[in-house]
């Protein structure tokens, strides 16, 4: 991960930004070289793994470039002349913006609480992932907001519709926008497209969705879900050919990357996990580990701390519910192409249709979930136990995970919660390791 290791790029990639109020150089590397530290380590102690697939490592080049050449090709496209657009939320189809011309989605940096201090004016009382979020765009340490002209994001989630709200208050360099979508009666969600079709005419200077666009990079996007789902499925195997911190790696890119090339890398992935079932290949040959659900309806990227404990026991997990931007957007894409074919010139019930179908197991900014189908989950994947792990000052995950939790032991499922902040985890790294421990072997 040595682009990680490099602080000039940060600032350097801030294309027509006012950079009055970022944090000077040396600050700017002081919390670089703080922050890398988590996520080398954690990309070291899975390269040391002796199962690791070869085919990760394509991943591990994508991650790398997260702060190299994906950064790059980014300003080279922002010179000229085009747009790229901040997601606050994972909860918006990156499809959707792809559909415009000369407009590229990318989700924002969230989960470092180094920089939640230089927030706190802004921020008390808000979730850590919102206040690590707001603190990137002051210190100006995010280098997808310093690409970035326009920032969407969601009233869904209030942190993430608040965030929105400080984006511009705290800086005049971007176009801010926040899509409306209401929780109804009935677990349902229903999203304004005129209000969303509004803001398209006005930052396209009215061309529109491209209508051949949202086709094409839907079936991408849909395909890319289908290439995750079936990766991540491999788990449900004895034997499985890949771990949680692989999988949690994998998922750190589906917002980021060129969306072909992460397509081509998982597609090489799956076959290479195929062929190690085959061959009886896994990280659990002996069969003996515990199995581990985790269910946090939103993982800080990209350092997976929770991930790295629970495996860090021996224990394997081996399924998730968390809205990393593949099983919370939850469309059927032949649905969705039957409502778009039906329209002559507008897309709108296609959209909606595509916004609305939002998992509520998966998504962190809904409450309800489906119990029945986590406890066939818990069956599908032959759980042991399941881990619920949720952030402070978020009042829709902490009821989330306190209700599951709940549930889950009334069916006498093994279920354990946890409520952090983003430091704590860290800072408490052995407490936290000694509960996990006493919870999964007691």
């Amino acid at each position: 991960m040595k682009n990680f290791e490099k602080a000039d790029i940060i600032s350097d990639v801030a294309y027509n930004k006012s950079k009055s109020r970022f944090l000077p150089k040396d600050e700017q590397m002081r919390l670089n070289s703080e922050m890398k530290e988590k996520i080398v380590r954690f990309a070291d102690e899975m390269i040391a793994e002796k199962e690791r697939p070869q085919t990760m490592r394509l991943f591990d080049e994508m991650m790398n470039g997260m702060h190299g050449q994906r950064v790059k090709d980014l300003y080279q496209f922002r010179r000229e002349g085009n747009h790229i657009v901040a997601l606050l939320c994972n909860s918006i189809p990156p499809e959707l913006i792809y559909a415009l011309d000369g407009f590229i989605p990318v989700s924002v940096c969230m989960g470092a609480g180094e920089v939640e201090p230089y927030a706190d004016n802004y921020t008390r009382g808000m979730c850590s992932l919102t206040r690590s979020m707001i603190g990137f765009l002051h210190t100006g340490m995010c280098v997808f907001f310093n690409l970035a002209d326009y920032v969407l994001g969601s009233d869904l989630c209030p942190s993430i519709k608040r965030a929105a709200d400080l984006a511009g208050e705290i800086s005049d360099d971007f176009e801010v926008h926040c899509l409306q979508m209401k929780k109804m009666p009935g677990r349902e969600v229903t999203f304004n497209f005129d209000d969303f079709h509004a803001w398209v005419m006005k930052i396209t200077n009215g061309k529109g969705l491209n209508k051949q666009k949202l086709v094409g990079y839907s079936r991408l996007f849909c395909e890319i879900r289908d290439e995750y789902q079936t990766v991540l499925g491999f788990r449900k195997h004895p034997n499985p050919p890949i771990n949680g911190m692989n999988s949690l790696w994998i998922q750190q890119l589906a917002l980021v990357e060129e969306p072909r090339k992460l397509l081509s890398a998982l597609q090489k992935l799956k076959g290479e996990l195929l062929f190690r079932l085959q061959q009886g290949m896994g990280y659990d040959p002996e069969m003996s580990k515990k199995r581990v659900m985790l269910i946090t309806p939103r993982v800080m990227p990209p350092f997976g701390q929770i991930y790295r404990l629970i495996e860090k026991t021996g224990a394997l997990i081996v399924c998730e519910e968390s809205d990393m931007g593949i099983t919370n957007i939850n469309y059927d894409i032949n649905t969705f192409l039957d409502l778009a074919g039906q329209e002559k010139n507008q897309t709108g019930r296609a959209v909606k249709y595509m916004m609305e179908s939002i998992d509520l197991n998966s998504s962190s900014c809904m409450p309800d979930f489906e119990i029945e189908r986590l406890k066939q989950k818990v069956k599908d994947y032959k759980v042991d136990a399941v881990v619920n792990f949720s952030f402070r000052n978020c009042p829709v995950m902490q009821e989330k995970t306190n209700r599951i939790d709940c549930l889950l032991k009334k069916e006498g499922i093994l279920s354990y919660r946890l409520v952090t902040d983003y430091m704590e985890i860290y800072e408490k790294e052995a407490y936290y390791l000694n509960e996990l421990n006493h919870f999964l072997y007691s």
